[in-house]
């Protein structure tokens, strides 16, 4: 169920959408909402329990949460996509050819909505779960997303090898940088987060191959995960290249540096030393 909160923000989103025509601000209302939905989202189970522990639960919440997103994400592809003919006759769509070809279009708008949304509100959540948790055990370190300090960081990783004119960059996949509050903000870790490990795995252990051989090397290189458990599978390897792999599901097989994400607290305490 949603919270009363959520509720009356549903209902005013969905007031939006009663008329069929869309402009940029229902698209831009659209978005605040969805922006709302999360973060009321991961707040709700950050009043409850340990930020680690929903860090455990990361992964379920996030798939808990595509049935109440998804309402929403239709409700706008058929009001942005479905002409002023067909717009009541979606229950004749099979009947009818071009509602289905209009299905195909408001299908396409679905997905690409879709799709991004899980990635980029996992890496949001987790840098919160974070920041959390480094406040309530005061822990100097605090996880930054954006900003110059990424900027910077990512510039750094643009180097001109011997006998090339042309700069190589060697960026890894910068999702939240570790920085040291303590420290004037020095950037300590870098934090890779999927939600697969398929996506892009052995990508993040070539950047840190790279990293462990340049004047960064003590930049810490940690992959946090949503979906996988790790049971078979050669990236159960692959992995142990990295300083950490942590993990957002409950089910997730352990081993050597895989971890169930809860266990990245004792890991980031040697950051502050």
């Amino acid at each position: 169920m949603l919270p009363d909160k959520s509720k009356i923000g549903l209902n005013r989103i969905r007031a939006v959408m009663s008329n069929q025509n869309w402009d940029k601000s229902k698209e831009a209302e659209f978005k605040s909402f969805i922006k709302e939905f999360f973060e009321r989202k991961i707040d709700s189970y950050l009043k409850k329990k340990n930020a680690l522990l929903v860090g455990n639960d990361t992964a379920s919440i996030l798939k808990n949460s595509d049935k109440e997103v998804a309402k929403l994400v239709i409700r706008r592809a058929v009001r942005k996509w479905a002409s002023q003919k067909t717009f009541r006759k979606w229950q004749r769509v099979i009947d009818d050819p071009k509602m289905l070809l209009e299905l195909r279009v408001i299908g396409k708008s679905v997905a690409n909505t879709m799709r991004p949304l899980a990635g980029n509100k996992f890496t949001s959540w987790i840098a919160k779960i974070l920041n959390v948790h480094f406040t309530n055990s005061k822990m100097p370190l605090r996880a930054i997303t954006k900003g110059k300090i990424k900027t910077a960081l990512s510039a750094s990783f643009r180097v001109k090898m011997k006998g090339q004119k042309e700069l190589r960059d060697y960026k890894p996949d910068i999702d939240i940088i570790l920085v040291r509050s303590d420290l004037n903000e020095k950037p300590v870790a870098i934090i890779s987060t999927k939600t697969t490990s398929r996506e892009r795995m052995t990508q993040t252990i070539s950047w840190s191959r790279f990293l462990k051989s340049s004047p960064m090397k003590k930049l810490k290189i940690y992959l946090v995960i949503a979906w996988d458990v790790f049971g078979n599978g050669a990236n159960k390897e692959r992995a142990q290249e990295l300083d950490g792999v942590y993990v957002c599901n409950k089910e997730v097989s352990e081993y050597g540096k895989i971890k169930r994400f809860s266990k990245i607290g004792q890991e980031l305490k040697r950051l502050c030393r």
